[in-house]
């Protein structure tokens, strides 16, 4: 039995000693046994540039119920900073932020821009943004150091880079800086996060 299994493959060769190829579209005739049919046909793969953006959540700053660092409102010190009341479920002080890019030529950009003030006393820049993970700043500080940055109505380069590993996280996190002028208000602005890519 073994014997036969090595002839095997010198006998297999003269069988098909005629190959007979084509192309996508042709009809292929041949004889048996010495004829073999082969049709190659082309496989194009097409993968654009893409860049992709991800925010999770809405944010809200309620002073009835603070969340540190300031723990009451009015704070002890002015200026006093809080936490947002409602933020990210994975991201208690602010949101998640996720960028994606496939390209390894461009360059994306990653910014954030605000539409305005909160009041005429309440103003856009008492909005601070950080990386995530950044200190709480103290309360009486101001400015409140570190790597905190107010937010204005002109966009704020965040984060720059190139191609992801799928999508990469850059998660925020952001105070409300009290002042001892701002006056009550109810009020709702929009921040803006914009990426791009060249």
């Amino acid at each position: 039995m073994k014997k036969i299994l090595y002839i095997l493959p010198l006998i297999t060769p003269l069988l098909f000693s005629n190959k007979i190829t084509g192309v996508a579209g042709d009809r292929l005739r041949g004889t048996p046994p010495q004829d073999s049919l082969q049709i190659n046909i082309n496989v194009t793969l097409l993968v654009p540039a893409r860049i992709g953006l991800y925010v999770d959540a809405n944010l809200t700053f309620d002073l009835n119920t603070p969340v540190g660092p300031s723990t009451i409102y009015p704070p002890t010190l002015f200026p006093g900073y809080y936490y947002p009341t409602s933020a990210s479920a994975t991201n208690p002080q602010g949101v998640v932020v996720e960028v994606f890019s496939n390209s390894p030529t461009l360059t994306w950009t990653l910014q954030v821009f605000g539409s305005g003030n909160f009041s005429p006393t309440v103003t856009l820049d008492q909005l601070f943004i950080a990386p995530d993970g950044e200190p709480a700043p103290s309360e009486g500080s101001d400015p409140p150091g570190g790597n905190w940055t107010s937010l204005t109505t002109t966009p704020l380069n965040l984060n720059t880079g190139g191609k992801t590993n799928g999508w990469n996280k850059y998660n925020k996190d952001f105070v409300f800086q009290a002042e001892a002028d701002d006056e009550p208000v109810t009020s709702t602005i929009t921040l803006t996060f914009r990426l791009y890519a060249q």
